[in-house]
């Protein structure tokens, strides 16, 4: 008799690091001055960020190029209004320390022109490869005792494992990312919980 389970396990664990979205830039009629602001912006950003960055509470510092783009809005009446040009870059960091998280995140978001997008808690890579082994086999121990249980329920008494199917490498799932909104000079981020799993697919000769 074949048994076919599946076996979840899940760890979760207090993030260890956030990866941070930004997006910067400046909306205005006059093309020129709306681009050299965006650019002054970025370079100052980037040289913010490029200190967190050598003193090891920063990594994977990216900042796309400067997008520009014109719309001409209409009012109530659908007459057109002076053309509106926009600037803009996106860039993204992940912050390793999390003390200092909160004070130069609420630095940034107080700078004319930066906006702070999604808050992803995650694990450092090195936890990820050091708890893959324990998940598997979590997944593995749940997956033969559902196989065991669907036997002895059919009368059968031992099991031979046939093949194994990976769902997959163990992923991560941030129980709390955020989106930052209004936010003043410093605060305290209170680190979320982020979830690893690991699923596998057993196929089981019952006898």
């Amino acid at each position: 008799m074949r048994i076919t389970v599946t076996g979840t396990s899940t760890v979760t664990l207090p993030a260890e690091c956030v990866a941070v979205t930004l997006t910067l830039g400046f909306s205005g009629a006059d093309r020129e001055p709306v681009i050299a602001d965006t650019a002054a912006l970025a370079d100052r950003l980037r040289a913010r960020l490029a200190e967190a960055v050598a003193s090891g509470a920063a990594r994977d510092l990216t900042l796309s190029g400067l997008r520009t783009w014109t719309a001409t809005p209409v009012d109530e009446r659908g007459r057109p209004a002076p053309a509106q040009h926009t600037a803009e870059v996106r860039g993204s960091v992940v912050l390793d320390d999390l003390t200092v998280a909160g004070p130069l995140l609420g630095e940034l978001a107080t700078v004319p022109g930066v906006q702070i997008g999604w808050l992803d808690w995650r694990l450092r890579d090195a936890t990820v490869a050091d708890l893959q082994p324990r998940a598997l086999a979590d997944a593995f121990g749940r997956a033969r005792r559902r196989a065991e249980w669907i036997a002895a329920a059919a009368g059968a008494g031992t099991l031979e494992v046939v093949s194994i199917t990976d769902g997959g490498a163990p992923g991560t799932f941030a129980r709390s990312a955020m989106r930052m909104a209004e936010a003043a000079p410093s605060f305290t981020l209170d680190p979320g919980e982020v979830d690893l799993s690991a699923t596998l697919t057993v196929d089981f000769d019952a006898r």
